[in-house]
């Protein structure tokens, strides 16, 4: 796992002066927008168990992450479908009080997701899950390979917050703008990359200055605009 702390003297140069604990809570907060925008940190999970009458289950992600969303299901070998709380309760209104072979799930929390129909029979690691990760809220801790393969975006929009924040000696919204549309790039290009689906922390990875100017300098993270 690499730290964010591994991270803040990289970003430092460009918002001098800056907190490093403000700008640790930023580096959190734009890795957590790339993964949610791009779903390009995949994980599979490790084979579940189902048990007779439980519809509810939590997910056993790696630690430090939370689950943004299930990707694709698969029980006894069979796809399942997601489905919404409002369809579920209009199309499976008793579902609660009927058991059968799951056709559906639904993500209910970042923790927990529930199969429908709930299951008739125990199922011994029938359940196979890839999901979409992101860093929890409080941890200070990426995967390696997903910080070195998305390095440029975790940076790009970890400045683009922090120049946009008013009434610092570092901020400078124009500058803020240029990171803004940078970020958006490598979203986008983390949401084709994830797409190729070899992005994961279990199997084999292919993930894939000094101050700022008057008015910017990109050094290494972009190109350098006149001032």
């Amino acid at each position: 796992m690499a730290s964010f702390d591994s991270l803040v003297k990289e970003i430092l140069p460009y918002v001098p002066g800056c907190p490093d604990s403000l700008i640790k809570t930023h580096l959190r907060a734009a890795t957590i927008e790339l993964c949610e925008k791009s779903r390009a940190f995949t994980h599979d999970l490790d084979p579940i168990t189902t048990i007779s009458g439980v519809y509810e289950y939590e997910f056993d992600q790696p630690v430090g992450t939370d689950v943004h969303q299930i990707l694709w299901a698969t029980y006894d070998g069979n796809d399942l479908d997601p489905i919404s709380p409002r369809s579920l309760e209009l199309n499976y209104p008793d579902w609660r009080n009927k058991s059968g072979i799951p056709t559906v799930y639904l993500q209910k929390t970042p923790d927990t997701f529930w199969l429908v129909p709930v299951p008739n029979a125990n199922n011994a690691n029938g359940l196979l899950l890839s999901v979409a990760l992101k860093p929890s809220r409080t941890t200070n801790n990426i995967d390696t390979n997903f910080s070195n393969d998305y390095r440029d975006g975790i940076i790009y929009g970890t400045i683009f917050r922090l120049l946009r924040i008013p009434q610092k000696a570092w901020t400078d919204s124009i500058a803020a703008s240029d990171y803004f549309n940078l970020f958006q790039a490598e979203i986008s290009d983390a949401e084709l990359r994830g797409r190729g689906g070899n992005i994961g922390v279990k199997r084999t990875v292919k993930y894939k200055s000094a101050g700022l100017s008057p008015r910017k300098r990109y050094g290494r993270y972009g190109k350098e605009l006149d001032y």
